[in-house]
This record gives C-alpha cells, structure tokens and sequence, in this order.
C-alpha cells in the first residue's frame, strides 16, 4: 500500500528535520507512506554525499509522526549509473530508533513505492529488481536484494534478501 504524496507543508517540515533544504528533496518523485507491513515515509534526496551528512532531529521527526500516523523515515538516493541503485538511512526516532543500519522494513516499502509510483523501472516486466546498500554513514554498512512482482504495474509481491551477521549476542539472568 503506498499513500497519496505529501503535500508541500509537510515536505518541508520534513526537511526541516532531517536538517536540509527542501530543495534537497527530489522534487520529481513524491514523499509518500508505503507499506509491506511496516509502513515507512520515502524521502528521495539528490546527493548520496547528503545523505551520509544528514543529522536529524529526533524530535522533530517524532513530531511529524504524530501528524502522518508513521514512525519511520527513509531517505534514500537513487543512482542509475551504479550496480547499487539506491543508498539510503532508516530513523524511527518515535519508536525509539535512531537509525536501523540495514533494514527489510525500509526496503521492501521502498520497492512498493518505486513501483508504485512508476519510478526507474521497465513496464514490460512482471518485475523490478535492484540492490541497496544502507548503513555507510554509521560503519555498519550491509546490502540488499529487492525484488518486486508486479501485476498491471502495481506491486504485487515484495521480497528481501541478503546475508546477516551477528553483531552481538547476550544472555540475560533473572
């Protein structure tokens, strides 16, 4: 499910928080709610150089989630040049997140919304697929296969793979 673009009030009061110009935001793709489950808000920026700077504000976001109804912010680049097609950062300060290094719940939305919204993708497939890498700007960098079926160029089915790796473990006594 991907929601109706936000309008320019709210693209602005999102720039503000992640501490940018709202000519930062890529104006010829829309800020937009999408959800494979988790919903999330897709902010698609110019400058992968940008987005490893970005330094939002916690409490702004979390504001701004009251008003939409939607915890997570992913900013994301798009980079048709390279084997990696979109660079992006997941904060979901609301929730108690301040950035997800690499996450599924940002990424399977994202296909939904690039689908949805008809962006870089060829309509004689029944699908679309590229990879991500998220979590550069943090050291914890990983990557991401996202395939997405499509049915009468609508998102249909979503899917996410890659490797993981434990970061650390723990046990806890009572």
């Amino acid at each position: 499910m991907v929601s109706e673009p936000f309008d320019r009030d709210i693209r602005n009061q999102i720039a503000d928080a992640l501490g940018i110009f709202e000519r930062d935001i890529c104006d010829e793709y829309p800020i937009a709610i999408s959800s494979t489950g988790h919903s999330k808000v897709m902010i698609p920026i110019y400058s992968n150089e940008l987005l490893h700077k970005l330094n939002p504000k916690a409490d702004k976001l979390t504001e701004i989630s009251k008003q939409i109804g939607c915890n997570g912010y992913y900013v994301f680049t798009l980079n048709q040049q390279d084997d990696i097609l979109v660079h992006g950062r997941m904060f979901a300060p609301a929730i108690g997140i301040s950035e997800d290094p690499v996450t599924g719940n940002a990424n399977g939305p994202l296909g939904a919304y690039l689908v949805h919204f008809n962006i870089l993708q060829d309509n004689s497939s029944n699908s679309f697929d590229f990879d991500i890498i998220q979590g550069e700007a943090i050291k914890r960098d990983g990557t991401m296969h996202v395939h997405v079926e499509k049915e009468q160029n609508e998102p249909k089915a979503v899917q996410i793979t890659g490797n993981a790796v434990v970061a650390f473990s723990t046990e806890i006594s009572m």
